[in-house]
């Protein structure tokens, strides 16, 4: 009972500082963040931390793929009770809007330093992709989505796109926010048909 008891107290540490971490990782980049300030943040010694966390790398590694993992889910659900292929658009547009507006520009400059963390990126993103096509293909369906574009096509040029913002740092002279906003609704108009723009005019409230 008692070895459970340090199973569950450990489990329960882990969790609490990958999001202490992550919450620190975005408010103050990465680089600024130290695993000594990680560990005073949650009162404990810096070799607890180290026992769970090898180094900043695996513990920043660990945080990216539970954000990941948690904004994915996130999405699941909300596709399941969505009324059409739009709403999940919009709602991934919110999503996204509302999590860049809590991170430092500097995390994502930091972020390209770790190569374990940008290699599951890229894999996530390529992922993403090959499932992305069946959602396409309903949005063609219901008449949201233009049909007779190559949509692999598409989806590569918003990301080289994405690739060239990262890579250019255009986050340290505009807000992420402000980037993405731009990208994201022209992408949207230049796949979607009068019916689906019209539903992005209704949220967005633009003539």
């Amino acid at each position: 009972m008692q070895t459970n008891n340090i199973t569950d107290y450990k489990k329960e540490l882990r969790y609490k500082i990958l999001h202490m971490a992550m919450s620190m990782f975005k408010k103050k980049g990465i680089k600024s963040v130290k695993m000594d300030d990680i560990a005073n943040a949650m009162q404990i010694s810096k070799r607890t931390l180290y026992e769970i966390y090898d180094n900043k790398e695996a513990l920043l590694l660990e945080c990216v793929r539970d954000d990941y993992s948690r904004a994915k889910e996130h999405m699941r659900e909300y596709a399941d009770r969505a009324d059409n292929e739009m709403d999940i658009v919009i709602e991934f547009f919110n999503m996204k809007m509302k999590a860049l507006g809590e991170i430092n520009p500097s995390y994502f400059s930091d972020l390209h330093k770790y190569k374990k963390v940008i290699d599951f990126l890229h894999s996530s993103r390529e992922e993403e992709a090959k499932n992305s096509m069946a959602f396409i293909d309903r949005g063609v369906e219901h008449g949201y989505f233009v049909s007779g574009l190559n949509y692999e096509i598409v989806i590569k040029l918003g990301e080289a796109s994405m690739n060239y913002i990262m890579e250019n740092k255009l986050y340290m002279r505009h807000s992420i926010q402000e980037i993405f906003r731009n990208f994201w609704i022209v992408l949207i108009r230049g796949f979607c048909t009068p019916k689906g723009i019209e539903r992005v005019n209704e949220i967005f409230h633009e003539p």
